[in-house]
C-alpha cells in the first residue's frame, strides 16, 4: 500500500512540476487554444505522460518489490504503454498542427490492433446469464471499439476547463480500487500513478484554465484507462468484467453515445464538431463554470462508487446498482433536456402501440373502399361516421358545395356514431387537418381536429390523407 501512495504522491508532484516547462514548450510550438486571452496552452498530456512515467521509474528503482510487481505484468503493461505512447503522440501532434479526424482514426486503430496483438484483448463478455466466449475475429473488434471509443469519448468531453481531467481521475481510481480488489498490484501502480498526475494537473485546468490536456492528454488518459480497465477488471469473475468499466466511464461515455446518436438522428457528420456535449447543456441551463464542473465530478464520483459496488457479486448490490444508475440517467434526460432520449422512448412508446396502429391504418383502408362505393350524401355522412367512430380525434366535420350554386354549401359535424347539420367553431386549443377534395361538380373539405393535451397520435396522418382525400373525390364524383 505504501508503494501506491507513493506513486501516486511522485506522480502529482512530478506532473506539476514540469507544467510550466510544458506551458512554455507548448506556446514555443504553437500549441495553443487562441479563442483565450492570452493564448492557453494545449499540450497539457505531456505533463501527465511524463508524470506517469517518472513517478513509475522512481519508484521501481528505490523499491525492489514495486520493479518486480512491474516486471511480472511488463508483457500486459508493455502492451499498454506502447500503445498508449503512439496514441499520446499522435494527440501531441494534433495539438501543434491540427489533424482531420480521418488521419486521427486509422493511426488510433492501428495503435488499438498493436495492443491487441501485443496481449491487451477481450476475450469474454460477462453478464447477469454467465460468460461468452469470444472467437479471435470477434475479439479483436470489441478490444478496437473499446480502446478507440473510450478514448475518444473522453477527447469528446474535453470542452470545458477541468471537466476531462477530473471525470478521468475518478475513473482511475475506480480501475485501481478494483484492480487492486482483484488481486492486481501492477494495473494498480499504473493507475495509480495516472491518478496521481491528474489530480497534480487538475489546479491548473480549472476554469479559468492555464493549460488544457488537449488530444495529447485527453487521448492518453483515455487509452491508458481503457487499457488497463481490459488488464485490471475484466480479468475479473461474472458483472464485474463488464460494469465496472463501463459505469467507471458512465460520464463520458454517456456524453458520447449521446453526441453519436445526436448526429444520426440528426443527420449531421459523427465528426462534425458541436456544442451540445453535457458541459454545454449545463452552461446552457445556467450554470457557471465551476459549477459545470461540480456537477460532472458529482456525476464521475457516484459512478465510480457504483462502479465498485460490483466487486460484490449478491443480487442486493447489483439492485442498488442499478437503481443509483437508473436514477442517474433519469436526472440527467429530466433537468439537461436531452431531447434524443425523449425522441428515443416516444418511438419506443409508439413501437409496443403498433399492432394498434397498424389494426386501425388497416381499417383505414376498408374505409376507404366503402367511400368508393356511396352515391348519395346520406350514404358518405354513414361511412364516414363508421370510419371515425370511435377514433383518436376530438372533432370531424365536414362541408359540401355545388358549383354554380351559389349560397348552397352543406355543413356537417360527427356527433356520436353519426353526422348531424352544422358546422362547430374551432376551439382555441384543437389543432385542425384540412382535407380538400374535388370529384365532378362537387367540392368539399373534411376538417379532423384534436385537442393539444392528448397523447400522440397513433394512426399515421399521411396514411389517412392519401387514402382518404382521392377516396372522398370518387365518392362525391358518383352524387347526382
Amino acid at each position: 500500500m505504501k508503494s501506491f501512495l507513493l506513486v501516486f504522491l511522485i506522480a502529482g508532484g512530478c506532473t506539476t512540476l514540469f507544467l510550466p516547462l510544458v506551458s512554455r514548450l507548448g506556446r514555443r510550438l504553437g500549441a495553443v487554444d487562441d479563442t483565450r486571452d492570452p493564448p492557453v496552452p494545449r499540450i497539457g498530456g505531456l505533463a501527465i505522460w511524463l508524470g506517469v512515467v517518472c513517478s513509475l521509474l522512481l519508484v521501481g528503482v528505490v523499491f525492489t518489490p514495486t520493479a518486480l510487481t512491474l516486471l511480472a505484468s511488463s508483457r500486459s503493461l508493455g502492451a499498454v504503454a506502447v500503445a498508449a505512447t503512439v496514441v499520446f503522440i499522435l494527440g501531441a501532434v494534433d495539438d501543434a498542427r491540427p489533424l482531420s479526424a480521418w488521419v486521427k482514426l486509422p493511426i488510433q486503430i492501428a495503435a488499438a490492433g498493436l495492443a491487441y496483438f501485443m496481449g491487451v484483448r477481450i476475450l469474454l463478455v460477462s453478464g447477469f446469464g454467465g460468460a461468452l466466449t469470444l472467437s479471435p475475429a470477434i475479439s479483436v473488434v470489441v478490444t478496437v471499439l473499446w480502446l478507440v471509443g473510450i478514448s475518444n469519448a473522453f477527447n469528446l468531453l474535453d470542452g470545458a476547463d477541468g471537466v476531462a481531467a477530473g471525470s478521468a481521475f475518478f475513473a482511475a481510481t475506480a480501475i485501481f480500487i478494483v484492480s487492486v480488489s482483484l488481486g492486481n498490484p501492477a494495473i494498480g501502480l499504473v493507475t495509480a500513478a495516472l491518478a496521481g498526475s491528474l489530480l497534480g494537473f487538475l489546479p491548473h485546468n480549472l476554469p479559468p484554465a492555464r493549460i488544457f490536456l488537449g488530444d495529447s492528454g485527453s487521448l492518453l488518459a483515455g487509452f491508458l484507462l481503457a487499457g488497463l480497465a481490459v488488464e485490471g477488471s475484466t480479468k475479473g469473475p461474472t458483472m464485474v468484467a463488464i460494469a465496472v468499466p463501463l459505469v467507471a466511464f458512465a460520464v463520458p461515455v454517456f456524453d458520447t453515445g449521446l453526441t453519436i446518436l445526436r448526429r444520426l438522428m440528426r443527420g449531421k457528420p459523427l465528426f462534425e464538431r458541436d456544442d451540445d456535449h453535457l458541459h454545454h447543456r449545463l452552461q446552457k441551463a445556467g450554470f457557471k463554470p465551476m459549477q459545470v464542473v461540480g456537477v460532472i465530478y458529482m456525476a464521475s464520483a457516484g459512478f465510480a462508487f457504483v462502479a465498485m459496488l460490483f466487486i460484490n457479486e449478491t443480487v442486493r448490490t447489483y439492485a442498488v446498482a442499478l437503481v443509483i444508475i437508473g436514477i442517474a440517467v433519469w436526472l440527467m434526460v429530466r433537468y439537461l433536456k436531452l431531447h434524443e432520449i425523449n425522441e428515443l422512448a416516444r418511438l419506443a412508446k409508439r413501437g409496443m402501440a403498433k399492432p394498434r396502429a397498424i389494426a386501425m391504418n388497416v381499417q383505414l383502408r376498408q374505409a376507404s373502399e366503402r367511400l368508393e362505393s356511396t352515391a348519395s350524401i346520406e350514404d358518405l355522412c354513414k361511412a364516414l361516421a363508421i370510419l371515425f367512430r370511435g377514433s383518436e380525434f376530438d372533432g370531424v366535420a365536414l362541408s359540401l358545395s355545388k358549383r354554380g350554386d351559389q349560397g348552397a354549401e352543406r355543413k356537417f359535424r360527427l356527433e356520436g356514431d353519426s353526422f348531424v347539420e352544422g358546422l362547430p367553431e374551432r376551439k382555441a386549443d384543437e389543432w385542425e387537418v384540412v382535407c380538400p377534395f374535388q370529384g365532378g361538380d362537387w367540392t368539399g373539405e373534411l376538417r379532423l381536429r384534436r385537442r393539444l393535451a392528448r397523447k400522440s397520435l397513433l394512426l399515421d396522418l399521411n396514411l389517412l390523407l392519401e387514402v382518404v382525400q382521392p377516396s372522398l373525390a370518387t365518392a362525391v364524383e358518383r352524387i347526382r
